[in-house]
């Protein structure tokens, strides 16, 4: 059985609105590219449309048909329609980061280059390299390590430790420097493990196919190639991962699981002599070398500093470790936060530094700079050594679909919201209730989001500011030959406005609340036409209601007014703050939008049509 719509109370169909709409807007991508990874290999037609699709980007990117400011590789599950569409590349602007950390920077001085503008097929290729990788470390057992504590236990398990050296390295410049050359040859390696599909394949090459974007013109490599693997893309860490594992392969024949990478470092221990130990040094340099890698190299290392731990294999322990210049700061505990955001830091923190501390007196020797910090920022909580079996966390095998709900945190809200939507949910789906299993405390949980910081907000106003703008054009606001005729007092030109119309018809007035991306005048001659030709009169709710008065022979007048202005659909932000807003005016003031209906809630964006590249206007 199901529910009709009419049987929900209102407060359960916003809520249902309120989840359909962030389905559509938010976080329901990524579930639906999973799901299109899965049925790749099942349906045919699934098959189809990505290959037509990548068909396309393909003649974009060789410039044959279509401009390089077209390009588009988005591919997205269109739920209504049941089949894939292609979105025009949403045109972020790179950015450079100074390495100011590395030693002789001011002499020396690198940045490392950040590159927004990535393929939204992106997120299909990071499934798919990440499943390979998964199949081809359990077949190979090589060491790529994930994290800190895959670290600690290889070195755990290093035996004799006393007459031990470690080999440290660094991968310069890693993510550029991978070739296609380089992960071709990553990726025949792994297809001898792995069942590696040319449609695999060629959507993992397609997504490298990356431009640059500065002041909204598309920047290329001075070779022309489009091939680069930038930092920030869906799939970047899992290609790096797999050109790893790759040169992992290569270096363990001659020596074994005795060393490990973790993306770009690298780091390995030998039970050998000095000298040895330097010969073996040579030739990781020239393994890396021949596969176009350049590293930098530290040979008979008794103590190195490796991610966030220092080893020290003279006495066997472990303990965490702070870069000279990296001061430790923490949210403060008056901050604008969720109480139990402001709870969990401390605990998180001592929970961290005890996993990366062999013992107690190791904890004790490094935790005073974090005590410090912690006391700095407000929070009375004393740092305490627990074992890795007392901070050992139990996960329960039981899983479930849950639905969050994540509304704005601010302290000077009173109201308790996540309280009241709590109660919502038992009040609108009671047990007995058909959806009940669906939409209930343990379907729907909250979870609260932090409001912008202070650094977002200079950050936001300083882009905004430097942001290069081509002058607008000054034109009249309005073209109306009688200007005291003007149907909003001489701003009949306005766009993306949210608009009110007031019926007044007999000493009662009904309330119509539209929106118009464009001119203001050419979606009041598109109502005035649905008012006078017949044919049109179920257009709009506001035609309805003119049409019965009509009917009913009597006289109205109809009087306009501008409610509030927003930006349309952007395909960066994946965001209409226009369509935003006319919802936010027919929730909370019905009485501005009387012949609205509730339907209307749940209508799907207008305006991102015009980003799909089969709409756009320069496609030929």
């Amino acid at each position: 059985m199901t529910a009709r719509a009419e049987e929900l109370p209102l407060a359960a169909f916003v809520l249902l609105a309120c989840y359909t709409f962030l389905a559509f807007m938010g976080n329901a991508t990524v579930v639906f590219i999973m799901a299109t990874v899965k049925v790749i290999r099942i349906k045919s037609r699934t098959v189809f449309f990505i290959v037509m699709n990548l068909a396309v980007s393909d003649l974009i990117f060789s410039g044959v048909a279509i401009p390089l400011t077209l390009v588009s590789t988005t591919i997205k599950l269109d739920w209504s329609l049941g089949k894939y569409r292609i979105d025009v590349i949403a045109q972020r602007e790179s950015f450079i980061t100074l390495k100011d950390h590395k030693p002789n920077f001011p002499n020396d001085p690198s940045c490392r280059l950040i590159n927004p503008c990535k393929s939204e097929l992106g997120k299909a290729s990071k499934l798919i390299t990440e499943n390979i990788v998964k199949k081809v470390v359990k077949a190979t057992n090589v060491n790529l390590w994930r994290n800190t504590n895959a670290v600690l236990e290889w070195f755990d398990q290093i035996q004799n430790k006393d007459n031990s050296a470690f080999v440290c390295f660094d991968i310069v410049e890693f993510y550029p420097s991978i070739t296609q050359k380089l992960l071709n040859d990553a990726l025949n390696f792994a297809s001898q493990y792995t069942d590696i599909t040319p449609l695999d394949r060629r959507i993992i090459l397609h997504t490298k196919q990356t431009l640059l974007f500065n002041q909204n013109e598309p920047w290329v490599k001075k070779d022309n190639e489009l091939f680069d693997i930038t930092m920030g893309s869906y799939d970047g860490a899992e290609c790096c991962e797999l050109a790893v594992v790759y040169l992992l392969s290569l270096l363990k024949p001659y020596y074994g699981n005795s060393i490990g990478l973790y993306r770009d470092d690298g780091l390995a221990v030998f039970n050998e002599p000095p000298r040895t130990i330097e010969q073996i040094k040579k030739n990781i340099c020239e393994i890396f070398k021949s596969n176009g890698l350049r590293i930098t190299i530290e040979a008979n290392k008794r103590i190195v500093n490796f991610l966030d731990v220092t080893l020290d294999l003279q006495c066997g322990t472990y303990k965490p470790y702070l870069k000279p210049d990296n001061t430790p700061l923490y949210v403060n505990a008056k901050s604008n936060h969720p109480p139990s955001v402001i709870r969990t830091i401390p605990r998180g923190i001592n929970h961290r530094l005890s996993n990366i501390s062999s013992n107690e007196n190791e904890f004790k020797k490094s935790t005073q700079q974090y005590q410090e910090a912690l006391k700095e920022s407000g929070h009375n909580y004393e740092l305490e050594y627990k074992s890795k079996e007392e901070t050992k966390r139990k996960h329960r095998a039981r899983k479930r679909n849950i639905t969050w709900f994540n509304p704005p945190f601010d302290l000077r809200v009173k109201t308790n919201v996540g309280r009241q939507f709590l109660k919502i949910v038992t009040e609108s789906f009671p047990k007995g209730h058909t959806l009940q299993k669906i939409f209930n405390r343990n379907t729907l949980k909250i979870s609260y989001s932090c409001m912008p910081n202070m650094k977002s907000i200079v950050d936001a106003h300083n882009k905004k500011i430097l942001k290069a703008q081509m002058p607008a054009p000054e034109t009249d606001p309005c073209n109306c030959r009688a200007k005291q005729d003007c149907p909003l007092d001489g701003k009949c030109k306005a766009t993306s406005i949210v608009y009110q119309a007031t019926v007044k018809s007999d000493n009662y007035e009904e309330t119509y609340v539209g929106l118009t991306e464009g001119n203001f005048k050419l979606r009041l001659a598109n109502h005035q036409q649905s008012f006078n030709k017949e044919r049109y009169r179920n257009q709009t709710e506001l035609s309805k209601h003119i049409w019965t008065l009509k009917d009913r022979n009597k006289n109205f007048e109809i009087s306009w007014r501008i409610l509030s202005r927003a930006s349309s659909f952007s395909n960066v932000t994946k965001r209409c703050n226009l369509c935003t807003m006319e919802k936010f005016f027919i929730i909370c003031h019905p009485e501005m939008a009387s012949l609205n209906k509730r339907s209307e809630l749940v209508s799907t964006c207008r305006h991102a049509s015009k980003f799909q590249l089969m709409n756009f206007a320069g496609v030929t």
